[in-house]
């Protein structure tokens, strides 16, 4: 039987990978980051549109959407998403609205918050996938 997720496993794991996440898998995911930005942005067309970034971690994709989209990202890593504060910042993200601790299960945003939904490599670190994608459908 395959190892159980849960949410205290989760959050230790990404609290040791924040340090040194985008070193090892910046490049990895460059090519997968890149291609769900141009989904997400060909999806919203030419006027752009609020995006979430579920599982925004460090921030590493922020700086790679068109600014005229305003984003939200979340995750559950508060010392990731310091790195990801560190990056609007040092980038001056303004298009950035808010980075937040929440549990993608539990999205606590109001029904139709959002435009798109953007997910890179989250749904398989997730304890209950089908709950998780049900509520990207919701927001």
């Amino acid at each position: 039987m395959g190892a159980v997720l849960d949410r205290d496993t989760i959050e230790k794991a990404y609290a040791r990978w924040a340090p040194v996440y985008d070193i090892v898998f910046g490049a990895v995911f460059e090519r997968g980051r890149m291609a769900t930005i141009a989904a997400a942005e060909e999806h919203l067309g030419p006027q752009g549109g609020r995006i979430l970034e579920v599982g925004v971690g460090t921030g590493i994709s922020l700086q790679s959407y068109d600014r005229k989209n305003r984003l939200v990202g979340i995750d559950i890593s508060v010392p990731m998403l310091r790195r990801a504060q560190d990056r609007v910042i040092e980038h001056r993200l303004t298009n950035v609205e808010a980075l937040a601790v929440m549990d993608a299960k539990h999205l606590a945003v109001p029904d139709a918050s959002f435009d798109a939904v953007v997910a890179q490599y989250v749904i398989t670190a997730v304890p209950d996938p089908e709950a998780t994608l049900d509520e990207f459908v919701r927001v």
